[in-house]
């Protein structure tokens, strides 16, 4: 590829050529698994801390730190001796995560918000018989009484059962999707790895991008914010970041699997994917993005509440950025003339979920339900001024646990209780999918039109992030790409990826990465404007 191409690691163009670069990814492996599992670590005494604390046993905080872990000793290590242990301690994150989900389930429905808006829910579907909740009121245009009495209490998540006067898909509500088993997970990821390699021409994956065979150009966009927010705090590209907070990159895929990962027959039509990074303010308590959108109440580190936590969010700026970020996604629409776009729940999984342990306000469920529905607003706003009149949203949503219920609830009240006329107008360019598969609904309406975009919520620092270990088995942009390889194997070279995990970037790797790809690049000088 020659000297313009940037590499991932900063250290891997002076490597030893002769290393194995599936050790080195082995390696890298290891040591992000040990980082997860001392995050998860720390999330689990203060999830612990939390609910003796609601039991009455004791108050906030932590019991004390988990036990430092020694990094492996990897010097003569065989790669079979590697995939074990990645493999022994990707089992331990996975069980350490099953802890984690049980803790926040005990939590939440101990909570006096679950109990009201469980009781209230129950109440008010046993007023409603089954006629009724399957009559479509989206056709009449008006709700029912047991709809309005739902909306007008703040306490109630809105669900699955009404129609809302929306509009809705359910072809697929109440299915399972995803893997049958770990297994099948695996193999499939595998042999998603197996093709990148195969059509880049590398010997093993984790082999520099540098040595890769250029595909055919010609199906990247680069969306390059030039506002003054790209320059502020940790926005910039650069250090481990390949992504600047407010771009977006949109990339030409097909998908390979359906939404129970079992390969797709027949034609596979081509799509764009555009991945923008949602802000992490909440992950753990490294969130990468909370600094810069907190402040500190006092000297003492506590906020408004006398607690101490990390800070205090700044909801105004917060929302502004992922306005902001979701303005510049809704440029790439105009500029492709996308008529499908796919959504979700961007940025309110994983990085909303801890958030409550950076800033203690937000353990009350009440205050992390109003800064949800505060930010599927601000989302909707945005889709309604900037994307084009003959857009349509296709909305994908999940009914299956409090965290999705509760962001569902956000975006059916945002679209039932339009604050506009552009929010009247645009719900009826939105289209709910309760238990749609974003990757499998673009590839079903690149049959219909050749315009069809689907948003994903990108790692800043690896564009898929770490698709190809056994991580992250739910997250949104893993899952895309363990699921295409195209999407991966753009990702392999837009990345630069040499197994190593990002560092010393500079602000310009992507432009000169893309570039190299034949990308178009598109400079947005102000929001609304490329």
């Amino acid at each position: 590829m020659g000297g313009a191409f940037s590499q991932c690691g900063s250290a891997s163009k002076t490597s030893d050529p002769a290393a194995n670069p599936q050790v080195e990814v082995e390696i890298t492996e290891i040591k992000a698994c040990l980082e997860s599992i001392k995050q998860k670590d720390e999330i689990l005494e203060d999830l612990r801390a939390q609910l003796r604390e609601k039991k009455g046993e004791g108050a906030v905080g932590s019991s004390g730190s988990p036990k430092p872990r020694a990094t492996p000793d990897f010097q003569k290590t065989s790669l079979k001796q590697l995939k074990d242990m990645a493999a022994r301690f990707e089992q331990e994150l996975e069980q350490l995560k099953t802890e984690e989900d049980a803790l926040r389930q005990q939590i939440f429905k101990s909570s006096v918000y679950f109990q009201k808006a469980h009781s209230k829910t129950s109440a008010l579907l046993a007023l409603s018989s089954a006629a009724s909740r399957a009559s479509s009121s989206a056709t009449i245009g008006v709700m029912t009484p047991e709809e309005q009495e739902f909306i007008a209490d703040s306490m109630c998540l809105l669900n699955e059962g009404f129609d809302w006067c929306l509009v809705w898909d359910r072809r697929w509500q109440g299915q399972p999707m995803g893997p049958i088993d770990e297994h099948l997970r695996r193999n499939r990821r595998e042999g998603t790895k197996k093709k990148v390699v195969q059509e880049l021409g590398l010997r093993n994956f984790g082999e520099s991008a540098w040595r890769a065979k250029r595909p055919q150009q010609g199906g990247i966009h680069l969306f390059l914010d030039r506002t003054p927010a790209s320059t502020i705090g940790s926005a910039p590209a650069g250090g481990t970041f390949l992504l600047g907070r407010y771009d977006v990159v949109a990339v030409k895929v097909c998908a390979d699997l359906d939404r129970n990962w079992n390969f797709i027959k027949g034609p596979k039509n081509d799509f764009w994917v555009a991945h923008a990074a949602a802000l992490n303010i909440g992950e753990s308590m490294r969130a990468t993005d909370f600094h810069d959108f907190s402040r500190q109440e006092n000297e003492m580190g506590q906020n408004a509440m006398g607690q101490r936590g990390q800070g205090m969010l700044e909801e105004e700026l917060y929302l502004e950025a992922m306005e902001h970020i979701m303005a510049n996604v809704c440029q790439a629409c105009t500029r492709l003339h996308v008529e499908h776009l796919i959504f979700f729940p961007f940025g309110m999984g994983a990085f909303l979920r801890h958030l409550g342990q950076l800033d203690r306000r937000y353990m009350s469920h009440e205050e992390m339900q109003r800064l949800r529905r505060r930010l599927a607003r601000s989302f909707m706003k945005v889709f309604a001024a900037a994307t084009p009149p003959r857009t349509n949203i296709h909305l994908c949503l999940m009914f299956i646990d409090p965290e999705t219920q509760c962001n569902a609830d956000a975006f059916l009240r945002a679209l039932a209780e339009p604050t506009d006329s552009a929010a009247v107008k645009l719900k009826k360019r939105v289209i709910i999918y309760p238990e749609g598969d974003c990757l499998n609904l673009a590839h079903e309406l690149a049959f219909k039109s050749d315009k069809v975009m689907l948003v994903n919520g990108a790692n800043r620092a690896l564009l898929g992030n770490h698709w190809f270990a056994g991580r992250a088995k739910f997250a949104i942009d893993e899952n895309l790409h363990r699921r295409s390889w195209r999407m991966s194997a753009m990702a392999y070279l837009l990345n630069g990826y040499d197994g190593r995990e990002p560092a010393g970037r500079t602000l310009d790797d992507l432009v000169q990465n893309a570039q190299w790809l034949g990308a178009q690049i598109h400079n947005i000088d102000n929001i609304g404007n490329v």
